[in-house]
């Protein structure tokens, strides 16, 4: 400091002779000062320094006692004030330009929070977000951000607490901005420590998640479009044969029926029965026909579902023999003891049309094509995938078929998405993803088996654990049941479905009244009698079936629903009312499917 003078010219000389101006006095009252008060006394001064320059100090004299209280010098200590007032500048501009960089995040809101969790400093960015000005949440809590539920639930205090144990606590929630507003953010809170560890404060960060979450939905709806625009291109491969298979019903249908009137004109009764019975069976199978359909088209599979293997691929036997045309033999095999999956059945056959279409694409419509199934466990030598050990059973669709083959590089990419080795307008690439999202949905695994000249082998292994099918409702008894006295109110407008479904709820005892639209309906109940069954068509005139219900509750909180539809589309068919005292009917139904849902609701304790 003292650069000026050499130490050995300052010894033996006056302290004094050391400042630019004699300050004897205030020196020699700063030593007094500190004999009588028994401290330090401080005093501030200036120094000569390099060049005639001077810097500011300060000076503490200690007065150095002996044992018997006599004084007998002064320590002196010189501070130089100079360096601190550097330093000060420099943590000044330090702050100056973190509150620069913080104020500049906007899409984040940052600020600091005391023990307590109040507000201490407040960037533009959390103004920006949150709409309050830090001038008004100074000193505020932590909790004004937060809704009633959470302050209710005590969060803002509960991530305080984490954060002050472990450094860091983080939680997605829903915040309120100033004008009351609710926006989606994650909210993070760091504990801010000093060297020692001592607890200072925290640090608060909110991230406004409202852009992401607008983000996912638009890509969830773009996928779920993705899946049905792939439906609808099965749906177009299976049209011509179902097309075919279905002007064959109905062909079935009208000769049987004039065949039947023929024979009651000629007094043939047992010959009558015989051609109704053959009538009806031609029926349903045309029916089965539109249900698949239907369920391709879906958009929304129906929850706790049971799915028969055996009898998905026999359909799938009847469904592929016309589409995949005359030159690709069918082989369908599987043992009769198949297991029931707890997945979706319209899924499975989706998942098994674009195997089998993407295989007839692969042999040019010429070859032969296999689909055979069996049960096998995650330890079989045979498997060669990846199976969750969680699951004790599965079962595994093979789908095989004698084409060219596929290279490694494209067997590698057969589940990405819009990959295809097909031609430009012949495929959308997405049949094998949309096989692999179906199986993965349910704890299964895809694997594929290929090499060229080889033929290509799709395996699916679905899970079949006992535990999954317990979990699914068992499918309705169908026999006739117990409704004599019951009264049900049948809404249909269309006339012949109507009056059928309503002559055999009365054989079976009910009192019957019929309505042709929901206003009708709505006036038949209005008359106070006890209605025990509404029986709706959705799809009605002035008023669907969701709001007859909804009025007719109003008035019978007990009445129990059975909603008819022909579409399968979540437009029509909301399986979220379905519930306890709500049932849904897909048509083409058979009476026994009616009457199972009417034993369900009206006479539960015999289920």
């Amino acid at each position: 400091m003292f650069n000026t003078h050499d130490v050995q010219d300052l010894l033996g000389k006056h302290y004094a002779s050391l400042y630019s101006e004699s300050r004897d006095t205030e020196l020699l009252d700063a030593a007094l000062n500190a004999i009588s008060a028994d401290h330090p006394a401080r005093m501030e001064t200036w120094l000569p320094h390099n060049h005639g320059q001077r810097i500011r100090v300060e000076i503490s004299l200690h007065a150095l006692k002996g044992s018997d209280e006599s004084v007998h010098g002064f320590a002196m200590v010189v501070r130089d004030l100079h360096a601190q007032k550097r330093l000060k500048l420099r943590l000044r501009e330090y702050e100056r330009r973190f509150r620069l960089f913080v104020n500049d995040v906007t899409e984040y809101a940052i600020c600091m929070l005391d023990l307590r969790g109040n507000v201490l400093d407040w960037n533009l960015g959390a103004q920006r977000m949150t709409g309050y000005a830090a001038q008004a949440v100074a000193n505020r809590s932590l909790s004004t951000f937060f809704h009633e539920p959470q302050r209710t639930n005590d969060l803002p205090w509960h991530l305080l607490r984490s954060a002050s144990r472990s450094g860091r606590a983080n939680a997605e929630c829903e915040l309120r901005r100033a004008n009351g507003e609710s926006f989606p953010a994650e909210v993070i809170i760091e504990a801010v420590q000093e060297s020692d560890d001592t607890l200072l404060g925290f640090a608060l960060i909110i991230h406004d998640q409202t852009k992401q979450r607008l983000a996912e939905r638009r890509l969830r709806d773009a996928r779920e479009q993705i899946v049905h625009a792939q439906k609808i291109e099965a749906i177009g491969h299976l049209t011509g044969g179902i097309a075919h298979d279905f002007n064959n019903a109905l062909q079935g249908i009208i000769s049987s029926l004039e065949l039947a009137s023929l024979s009651l004109d000629r007094h043939h009764a047992a010959q009558a029965k015989r051609h109704v019975t053959v009538s009806l069976d031609a029926a349903l199978r045309a029916g089965r026909l539109t249900q698949r359909l239907l369920s391709l088209v879906r958009r929304q599979t129906s929850p706790g579902q049971r799915t028969c293997v055996s009898k998905v691929l026999s359909s799938m036997r009847e469904l592929l023999d016309r589409t995949l045309g005359d030159d690709i033999t069918l082989d369908v095999s599987f043992p009769d003891d198949l297991p029931s999956l707890a997945c979706d059945s319209g899924q499975l056959e989706s998942a098994l049309v674009n195997l089998a279409v993407n295989a007839r694409d692969a042999m040019a419509g010429h070859g032969h094509l296999s689909m055979a199934c069996r049960i096998c466990k995650p330890g079989d030598s045979s498997v060669q995938v990846a199976l969750d050990l969680t699951h004790n059973v599965y079962v595994e669709i093979t789908v095989a078929d004698d084409g060219p083959g596929m290279s490694e590089e494209t067997r590698r990419r057969a589940f990405e998405p819009f990959f295809t080795t097909k031609p430009e307008g012949h495929g959308t690439g997405l049949g094998l993803s949309m096989v692999y999202g179906f199986v993965t949905q349910y704890g299964g695994a895809v694997d594929i088996r290929s090499m060229p000249g080889a033929g290509t082998s799709v395996l699916l292994y679905l899970p079949c654990d006992q535990a999954i099918l317990d979990a699914v409702p068992p499918k309705e008894d169908k026999t006739a049941p117990d409704l004599h006295g019951f009264r049900v109110l049948v809404v249909e407008d269309n006339e012949t479905i109507r009056q059928s479904v309503a002559a055999r709820l009365r054989q079976l005892g009910c009192e019957v009244s019929e309505a042709a639209s929901g206003d009708q309906a709505l006036a038949m109940l209005a008359t106070g009698s006890s209605w025990n069954l509404l029986l709706s068509d959705i799809d009605l005139p002035t008023m669907d079936g969701y709001e007859l219900c909804c009025q007719a509750r109003k008035q019978f909180p007990a009445l129990r629903v059975i909603l008819m539809t022909g579409y399968a589309d979540t437009k029509w068919l909301d399986y979220s009312v379905l519930d306890g005292a709500t049932e849904a009917l897909i048509k083409p139904f058979d009476m026994g499917d009616l009457l199972a849902k009417a034993k369900l609701l009206l006479q539960p304790e015999a289920l």
